[in-house]
């Protein structure tokens, strides 16, 4: 099971930092969320893509997923409005090819949210139309696109598994499968057996703590999610792929570093590492 970092995290240190961080924590998969100050395909993409992957392979480090961030940037793939959802497939594009370049497996999708003055079948399809674009290119690439259930806080769409499940044998592409976090997974009140039970392969993993009431991302035992049966479950269905720490939130960006380390201690506590 690879444990890869994630420079979300490291938000506010410049992107050399965080490397710098992954080289003493002895982390060599990394997730990279490709938003601001560190990666943004809309600011010197060359420049940035050609010093990114120089420093992957200098450092020997695997990209194992490509994020591009979707939740805070006003990119929406169920956009009623046309102009908008265009802008936004647009905007996913241009991250899907960054992730070629960059020789990242995976690129992590969400459904986004539907105008909740509309009906929910309505954005639905404005989603699963955007979507099935994007496999479309995903396929002439190359390229796995993760897609994620959102929380209930994040998203009216897809946030669990029948509506993963429903999307994906919707679109029928082989380059579209699903994926889990912990945080939303729970707050769905499922465990990963749902999603080996119901989905033919699993892509990837967030794996992080959580409050048990909201979207908070939290280091492994600051929050109440049975994490450690989580891992079992990987375990005991094969599960081979990366299981990335997505630490988020005020109380660590000051010290990112410590609340990964201290994750990965509880990581090798299981013997995990």
């Amino acid at each position: 099971m690879k444990i890869a970092g994630m420079n979300i995290t490291f938000r506010h240190y410049p992107f050399h930092y965080f490397l710098d961080c992954m080289d003493s924590l002895e982390i060599s998969c990394i997730e990279l969320w490709a938003g601001e100050p560190h990666f943004y395909v809309y600011r010197n993409i060359l420049s940035n893509l050609r010093e990114t992957k120089r420093e992957m392979k200098r450092r020997n480090k695997e990209i194992v997923c490509y994020t591009p961030e979707q939740c805070i940037y006003p990119f929406n793939l169920a956009a009623s409005d046309s102009h908008w959802r265009q802008t936004s497939m647009e905007y996913f594009l241009q991250n899907l090819y960054a992730s070629v370049e960059l020789e990242s497996p995976l690129m992590l999708l969400t459904s986004g949210i539907g105008d909740f003055s509309l009906p929910l079948e309505e954005s639905w399809k404005y989603a699963s139309e955007s979507i099935y674009q994007m496999t479309k290119a995903a396929e002439r690439e190359g390229i796995t696109l993760a897609l994620e259930p959102l929380t209930k806080f994040e998203s009216n769409l897809i946030i669990d598994t029948p509506g993963l499940t429903r999307m994906i044998k919707e679109i029928q592409s082989p380059a579209l499968k699903g994926m889990i976090d912990t945080v939303a997974m729970q707050l769905a009140g499922e465990t990963p057996e749902d999603y080996f039970s119901m989905l033919p392969e699993l892509s990837h993993f967030h794996l992080i703590d959580g409050d048990g009431e909201s979207d908070s991302h939290l280091a492994l035992d600051d929050g109440s999610l049975n994490w450690r049966e989580y891992i079992k479950s990987l375990q005991e269905h094969q599960y081979i792929g990366a299981c990335t720490l997505e630490i988020m939130g005020s109380n660590y960006y000051q010290n990112p570093k410590n609340a990964v380390q201290k994750s990965l201690e509880k990581l090798n506590d299981l013997g995990i590492l």
